[in-house]
């Protein structure tokens, strides 16, 4: 099983775990120590190491020492909204001063306190009881309530049932926020999934002995090197090249444009080849909704993925910015297979079907790409 596919289980693995957690808070299906459990879990699938600590700290407790609060366990408890102010008064004045405070006890702890409460709280219900003595002349009354002592043990309930339901909250939010992220990448992934296979099978028969870097820009995105995220940046200008060389093969002679200024098609120069192909197929008769598109913006889109790659292969890039490079290479690719298709099938689309090699290159007007020119 490739990287690739690895990175895709996990995140279907995500969102039904994102969906399930959702349905156990909301109906309280289990006790919040156990969803808080469950949480941890969807951290760590979505790689969020924060949270994935918070989360684990708040099934355990949040360490402390005899000093006080570590600097990044502070950080994770305002992270956590662990944090509260509060009012004291100094001991040397009158005055009053702001503090924060946090509360470093586990889910589970709070939890077990809330209960415990609970209970005492019951024992002050009045209780049906019988009093009688032997002597007729004694008054007996019922025992007094300690009123003082109910209505603190009140009050303690009552805040850790509100601490309660803020660790409720703050849980039901990230997993909710999680899943909206996963529902609406899943949307996208599953839509590039599909023109990602449509393409592929072009490519299958356009460059069969290419298609091993297909598979390599795949694996290198699923991996946590950035070595190999700029590895699939110079797999894509190898791609790129590849269906150049196929289309538009490369040639010693200048060609020139339509304003009459000569440009290079030679080897390295395969952006301008690649959309003098373009241009040829709108020459040979393809849609009127292709031609009128505007060329300036496909040849800007070319040199775009062109300067991409050539970062990958000089420069340390993100990971963001290697999707990029890929999503923005298939989505070059797909357009211009989709012309090829357009002048080559009667479908006037590209199908499995579409025959994907050109006629002998025509002499059409290339875009003069940058570090492709003359």
């Amino acid at each position: 099983m490739t990287g690739y596919n690895v990175a895709k289980l996990s995140a279907n693995e995500a969102f039904d775990l994102a969906g399930e957690l959702l349905a156990d808070l909301e109906l309280e299906r289990l006790r919040l120590s156990s969803c808080a459990m469950k949480t941890a879990r969807l951290a760590r699938l979505l790689g969020d190491d924060d949270h994935f600590l918070i989360f684990k700290y708040e099934i355990a407790g949040y360490p402390s020492t005899p000093n006080g609060v570590q600097p990044e366990i502070w950080r994770l408890c305002l992270k956590a909204l662990r944090v509260r102010k509060e009012k004291i008064k100094k001991e040397d004045s009158n005055t009053e001063e702001i503090v924060e405070k946090a509360d470093l006890r586990s889910i589970t702890s709070i939890e077990e306190n809330a209960e415990t409460l609970k209970l005492r709280l019951s024992y002050f219900q009045p209780q049906p009881i019988s009093i009688s003595s032997a002597n007729p002349n004694q008054i007996i009354s019922t025992p007094m309530r300690n009123v003082s002592l109910e209505a603190q043990i009140a009050t303690n309930y009552r805040n850790e049932m509100t601490l309660l339901a803020a660790r409720r909250a703050f849980i039901y939010d990230f997993v909710l926020s999680k899943l909206f992220e996963l529902r609406v990448s899943s949307t996208a992934e599953d839509i590039f999934e599909e023109y990602r296979k449509k393409v592929d099978t072009h490519l299958s028969r356009l460059i069969p002995n290419e298609l091993r870097r297909l598979d390599s820009i795949r694996d290198n995105l699923a991996s946590n090197n950035p070595e190999d995220w700029a590895n699939a940046g110079h797999s894509c200008r190898r791609l790129l090249q590849a269906v150049a060389d196929t289309l538009y093969p490369p040639s010693d002679k200048l060609v020139k444009s339509a304003g009459g200024r000569e440009v290079k098609v030679g080897a390295e120069n395969y952006i301008n080849r690649l959309v003098m192909f373009c241009e040829s197929r709108m020459a040979s008769g393809v849609s009127s909704k292709v031609i009128s598109s505007d060329m300036k913006f496909i040849g800007e889109r070319l040199d775009a993925a062109f300067s991409a790659a050539q970062k990958g292969s000089h420069a340390d890039i993100d990971i963001s910015e290697a999707r990029r490079f890929v999503i923005h290479t298939y989505l070059v690719v797909g357009d211009i297979l989709e012309l090829n298709a357009e002048s080559s099938s009667p479908k006037g689309k590209l199908d499995a079907t579409a025959e994907v090699f050109p006629d002998e290159p025509a002499s059409a007007a290339p875009f003069d790409s940058t570090g492709n020119s003359e």
